[in-house]
């Protein structure tokens, strides 16, 4: 039946989306087969209250994850759970059914003001400074973009940024003449967080008009001291500016509690959420709010122009970025299903598990091939993330024999990790080169174990 307000979406609890009754209820607003509805009820319920053991071999079972192989490369992308795709292809049939009227079935409004609600409660914020993006390369260009920098202003980085960053950057250094400064940041002798400030704090001159930094680079998998690099950029006067791919879905976040001004952050990494999916933050309460021109929006003629893009005119800031030509309602819609699943699950007991078996990891490592191995990844709780980065063989830089390892232990193991490269110190002429192995919730300790075995039996041949 078109248009029954019975059959909306948004009208189920969101929670029972991940339970069994809810969704075989769910499966009558586009009046699913039996077939599909009978795999989605062979996803066990999660029940908080079970021994920790049982409890995450549950959340492992709502992943389709291939059995013949140990997929250990979120930091790529991650996997969507079960639910969450059986959620996104219903989204895109009700769609089908209704391409001008989906948005009653699916309970979106203009502006995604309920949906943002939901998303700022999530991550520490309001809906009026959160919005939907691509990708965090979306974010970032919409931050940098938006930004009045100018000829000789100076933007602090460090120098293990991704592409994704240094792109737009190199392209403010050529259209405006902005000046791009690496900070070093320690790698093998990192001890704590206040020495990357510490090489901040160093860099800062009369000069400086922001900081941009990664969270957690992908390159080493250190988690940057973000609190503490954003409270220096506020004593400066800096706008501070975060890439966050690979934190949301990891690690609990608050963007306010982290005090930054944007943190752009991915939906389909740790978060599993479907590609092209995440989301922006950008600051909206407090002083000094820095001036940004909406130029990722269909809406400056009509919300920002007519007030002189003056964000104290403001009620809804970001608002204004959630219209940029046709978007994918299914698959924001699917990211706020991996969500609520993930906050189901708790993000806090996520980032305990997760952080807790990337320090088995970087334990067994240290235990299998001893001192002589290069880790890369510091393992200390509060500079410790999800990825691992570590370097086996004598030569670092020698950048087959690392391709070569990744895909041999593909074909030969079935564990899927991938290479890294970067240099240790910014005045490097050649790259260090890694191996990197990402650790989430649907892993456990045996395929740890598995995995730094089939690694120490392929070094003892390739060395």
């Amino acid at each position: 039946m078109q248009g029954s307000s019975g059959n909306k979406v948004e009208n189920q609890d969101r929670r029972t989306f991940f339970k069994l009754a809810g969704l075989a209820a769910a499966g009558g607003v586009i009046g699913l087969d039996n077939a599909c509805l009978a795999s989605e009820q062979r996803v066990p319920v999660i029940d908080a209250a079970l021994p920790e053991k049982s409890f995450w071999k549950r959340v492992q079972a709502q992943f389709a994850l291939d059995p013949d192989q140990v997929y250990m490369n979120i930091g790529t992308t991650g996997a969507m759970p079960i639910g969450v795709i059986d959620h996104y292809d219903r989204y895109n049939r009700v769609i089908a059914r209704h391409p001008m009227g989906f948005a009653d079935e699916l309970g979106w409004e203009f502006g995604l003001s309920k949906q943002r609600e939901k998303l700022g409660r999530q991550f520490g914020c309001t809906k009026d400074e959160i919005a939907f993006t691509r990708n965090t390369t979306d974010g970032l260009n919409t931050v940098l973009f938006g930004l009045p920098f100018e000829e000789n202003d100076e933007i602090l980085i460090t120098h293990h940024e991704h592409v994704s960053a240094l792109s737009p950057l190199q392209v403010l250094k050529d259209r405006f003449g902005v000046v791009l400064r690496e900070v070093e940041i320690p790698v093998l002798d990192l001890e704590n967080g206040g020495q990357v400030v510490e090489a901040f704090d160093k860099e800062i001159t009369p000069k400086c008009r922001a900081l941009l930094f990664s969270h957690i680079p992908y390159k080493t998998g250190v988690r940057l001291p973000a609190r503490a690099l954003c409270n220096l950029a506020r004593e400066k006067g800096l706008i501070s500016i975060i890439d966050g791919a690979h934190t949301a879905g990891m690690v609990e976040l608050d963007f306010r509690g982290i005090g930054c001004d944007f943190y752009a952050a991915s939906g389909h990494k740790w978060q599993c959420g479907p590609g092209a999916t995440g989301i922006l933050y950008l600051r909206n309460h407090g002083d000094r709010l820095p001036l940004l021109w909406p130029q990722n929006s269909c809406l400056y003629p009509y919300v920002s122009q007519p007030i002189n893009n003056d964000r104290s005119k403001m009620s809804d800031f970001s608002s204004q970025f959630g219209l940029r030509g046709q978007e994918n309602y299914p698959a924001m819609q699917a990211l706020l299903d991996a969500c609520d699943l993930w906050e189901e699950i708790g993000r806090e007991r996520i980032e305990q598990y997760v952080c807790g078996l990337s320090s088995y990891l970087k334990r067994s490592i240290r235990q299998a091939f001893g001192d002589s191995a290069l880790l890369f990844s510091p393992d200390i709780p509060e500079l410790t993330s999800g990825l691992t980065s570590f370097n086996p063989f004598k030569d670092v830089q020698d950048q087959k024999k690392i391709e070569d390892f990744v895909d041999r232990l593909k074909r030969e193991t079935g564990y899927v990790i991938r290479s890294t490269e970067f240099h240790l110190h910014k005045e490097d002429t050649k790259n260090t080169h890694a191996l990197r192995i990402s650790t989430h919730l649907f892993h456990d300790h045996a395929q740890i174990d598995g995995v730094v075995d089939a690694m120490l039996r392929l070094y003892e041949m390739m060395r």
